[in-house]
């Protein structure tokens, strides 16, 4: 937080009540960004999907991480009202993947910058259940390359594997995909896109309907496609993130 005073602020004025109300968090958060519809903007949530958690529903684990990192606070002291209010580790994934903080998450210096790979693997089939959530290594990529290529940065992205085979030819059981989290809550674009329904990953084709609904569909034509609401309010549903590449094994 570079606004101290504000932070500070703030916290006398709401005094008690954050350590109680999950609702008071989230009020707290809106202020610190300026207002509830800011504090949507810049986590990337719907306004009619936010709304409600100003009331006290809690959000899933996505969209918590989302709220923290657009707040700039701990996610731990929005979830619970406990620990600090802030600590959030730069370059968490807006998923349901923790970043353990005695791992960095990219390297913070020099040509190369250093993108995690973490030990979850997206399902391109019916779907696969995140088992671990750990930094298991890191690839080196160009900065030049990701700016010039992606428009990003290495804090915009992460890796994770693929499993299942209803996205082959494009991709194949094994294959590292590099996300970009920048994408997460929406679908900015036609494209391939890692998704959290019903607390599995899953590796889909998107293509944007009218009325804020996607196609999602599979290269792999034994598996039918099929259409879901983005703005239906459910937990279990999340954009993760788009792929914008991908590594194999030849």
């Amino acid at each position: 937080m570079k606004d101290v005073k504000k932070l500070e602020s703030l916290l006398s004025s709401y005094g008690i009540e954050l350590e109680n109300s999950f609702s008071a968090r989230m009020n707290f958060c809106a202020e610190l960004v300026g207002n509830p519809s800011a504090l949507a903007k810049a986590a990337g949530i719907a306004q009619s999907t936010i709304r409600p958690y100003f009331s006290g529903r809690e959000p899933g684990r996505p969209h918590l991480i989302a709220i923290a990192e657009a707040a700039g606070v701990s996610v731990e002291w929005l979830a619970t009202g406990k620990g600090s209010v802030e600590g959030y580790v730069k370059g968490m994934p807006d998923s349901t993947f923790t970043v353990r903080e005695d791992v960095p998450s990219y390297s913070e210096s020099g040509d190369f910058a250093l993108v995690p790979l973490y030990d979850v693997r997206a399902a391109a089939g019916h779907g696969s259940m995140v088992e671990l959530e750990k930094v298991v290594d890191y690839l080196a990529f160009k900065r030049t390359w990701l700016h010039r290529e992606l428009g990003a940065s290495a804090s915009d992205l992460y890796l994770i594997y693929v499993s299942g085979e209803s996205m082959e030819p494009t991709l194949r059981a094994g294959d590292v995909i590099l996300i970009d989290r920048r994408a997460a809550a929406d679908v900015p674009h036609d494209g391939i896109y890692v998704m959290r329904m019903d607390s599995s990953l899953l590796v889909k084709r998107l293509q944007r309907l009218p009325g804020r609904r996607v196609k999602v569909s599979s290269d792999n034509q034994a598996y039918q496609p099929f259409e879901l609401a983005l703005d239906n309010g459910a937990d279990d549903l999340a954009i993760i993130g788009r792929v914008v590449w991908t590594g194999r094994r030849v």
